[in-house]
């Protein structure tokens, strides 16, 4: 049996540091001979059987599929380029059509618009010739209330742009977030009809008429007013009497509006004048209904009713239902 002291005697050996003159003989050795008497032993082996003492990295093998990985990468490389490069032309090509078209577009407007000018002008000298002072009144009263010419009289003009650093979600829609301060086009139209509401008597967004065909839509990002995009900020200007202002202001359309200020920092000025002119609306194409050919109206009149014959029942084959 061993006693305490014993012990305490084997503990101490047992923790005794290794011998460092050991400790340097490993690290010597180490630095001596790094590879492994394995490998030293198959290269020996190797020159014995007439081969290369050792196989690196000039390897034709290695060299060769070296090669073709490289070749792949390149081949993957350009083949991810090519498609890039494709849409960036055919977008190119796209922007430059649509700029040629909408220049297009622009030239043949101009020309309507001398055309209608010069239609009016006409058309005044004819009514001049009548002896009916009253007929150029109504002609007058009439393309007032329908946009057909361009008018001039006391009214305001509201301008309303989107807020700062406005954007959209991934779909273009801007009120799936809250933070955005993107105008839609529901919200021209409840601030166009809150100015109807409160009394304006012509209306124009960004010198676009409004009349009763006038439609404000929104396509992608874009606000179109009669088919014409439009860009902010938008100025919505109104012929009407000195009251308008206040009345929509008081009304559903101003509280929309002030509502849209508040919760989405969209930008709204409002300023009264004594001379708004408003442009006149483009010239709508008129369908006319007319009788086909070879009937008259007399033949159609005296024409009766045939009622449709009732057909008759048939026999059906197929043997009623067991129970």
């Amino acid at each position: 049996m061993t006693g305490p002291q014993d012990t305490s005697t084997a503990r101490g050996e047992g923790s005794r540091p290794a011998d460092p003159a050991w400790t340097m003989s490993l690290i010597n050795n180490l630095m001596r001979a790094p590879l492994d008497p394995g490998y030293a032993a198959a290269a020996r082996k190797r020159e014995a059987a007439g081969g290369p003492a050792a196989t690196g990295l000039k390897s034709p093998l290695l060299i060769v599929a070296m090669l073709v990985i490289g070749l792949g990468l390149a081949v993957a490389a350009h083949a991810l380029r090519v498609p890039a490069g494709v849409a960036d032309k055919e977008r190119t090509n796209l922007i430059g059509s649509i700029e040629s078209r909408q220049k297009q577009i622009d030239t043949d407007t101009r020309k309507i618009n001398d055309t209608q000018s010069e239609i009016n002008r006409l058309q005044a000298q004819a009514l001049s010739r009548q002896n009916d002072a009253s007929l150029a009144d109504r002609l007058r009263k009439l393309e007032t209330q329908t946009g057909g010419g361009a008018v001039t009289g006391p009214g305001l003009t509201l301008t309303v742009d989107d807020a700062p650093g406005a954007g959209t979600d991934a779909q273009g829609n801007p009120r799936t977030d809250s933070s955005t301060g993107r105008l839609t086009s529901t919200d021209l139209q409840i601030v166009v009809n809150g100015l109807w509401q409160a009394g304006a008597e012509a209306i124009s967004i960004n010198g676009q008429r409004l009349t009763s065909q006038s439609a404000i839509r929104f396509a992608g990002q874009a606000i179109l007013v009669n088919f014409r995009a439009l860009t902010p900020p938008y100025t919505i200007s109104v012929i009407g009497g000195p009251g308008v202002a206040d009345a929509f202001r008081s009304d559903s359309g101003g509280a929309y509006l002030r509502g849209l200020v508040d919760d989405y920092q969209i930008k709204e000025k409002l300023t009264t004048s004594s001379s708004v002119s408003l442009p006149a609306a483009a010239t709508p194409a008129l369908a006319y209904a007319h009788p086909p050919a070879g009937t008259t109206s007399s033949a159609a009149s005296s024409a009766a009713p045939t009622s449709p014959a009732s057909p008759s029942p048939s026999r059906s084959t197929q043997g009623a239902p067991r129970p």
